[in-house]
């Protein structure tokens, strides 16, 4: 009712009917929707099997997984936030059929993504021995060792998480612009082909204990990242190419008619 009552709003409720499905519409949510969850979902996932295979190798292998796992998380979001932005404005671009603005727009998020990424880099290498400290209690005597033994581990793990705030920042920045493009179903088999074929198979290898333990498994973490990240940057590349050619193709002829 007050949205009814504005100006600027009611054209977009007048005519709502609640209870009433669309099939077309219905359809066209289900095909965007239900890849972009799985390619959420397979990225979860992989870094979720990270933690169990922290596990096999014990308790403090996998509270030093923990410790990285929870830095790194923070740092991305500032990552998934570019991605967002990235997902709106490439789609306002396409909506528009200006898809050299689209291109420009999203290399210069991604720019800002690698900017941002490579900070987040060196405060992890120059604060990997110092940031994990802040997890644990060194007052505590009774699991001193333990605890001493978890900081050692965790800074080693900030280091490839330091790598690979670059290849993380990279790949979700392009997932984004992809969304914003409406393609969903290629970038859902790379991020599957990346993490579940590469990653986690890499992640498991390194990850023995008679490997490289914990180390291993982040190695692994960082190699699928890094694959999903050039497929889709080759994937957006491609695509955008593509459109702006066709687009030229098509205002050449428009015009010679």
């Amino acid at each position: 009712w007050i949205l009814k009552n504005k100006e600027k709003s009611k054209p977009y409720v007048t005519h709502i009917k609640f209870f009433v499905l669309e099939k077309t519409m219905l359809k066209k949510i289900i095909s965007l929707g239900t890849p972009s969850a799985m390619q959420m979902f397979f990225e979860v996932a992989v870094f979720t099997a990270a933690i169990w295979l922290s596990g096999l190798l014990g308790k403090n292998p996998q509270a030093a997984n923990q410790i990285a796992l929870n830095l790194s998380s923070m740092t991305f979001m500032v990552a998934m936030g570019l991605s967002v932005a990235a997902m709106i404005r490439v789609g306002n671009q396409k909506g528009l059929k200006n898809f050299v603005e689209l291109r420009r727009i999203a290399f210069s998020i991604f720019l800002l993504g690698i900017v941002f990424a490579f900070g987040f880099a060196i405060l992890f290498f120059s604060l990997n021995d110092f940031l994990p400290k802040l997890y644990v209690d060194y007052n505590d005597t009774e699991n001193l060792i333990d605890n001493m033994e978890v900081v050692g581990i965790a800074s080693t793990l900030l280091i490839v998480a330091a790598i690979f705030q670059i290849s993380d920042s990279v790949q979700v920045i392009f997932l984004g612009a992809l969304r914003g493009l409406q393609d969903v179903k290629m970038p859902t088999i790379i991020t599957f082909i990346s993490y579940w074929l590469i990653g986690f198979p890499l992640s498991w290898f390194l990850g023995k204990e008679d490997a490289y333990g914990s180390f291993g498994i982040w190695l692994g973490l960082l190699a699928g990242l890094s694959t999903a990240a050039i497929l889709l940057y080759i994937r957006f590349n491609y695509l955008t190419k593509k459109l702006i050619l066709s687009n030229k193709q098509l205002s050449n002829l428009t015009t010679n008619t």
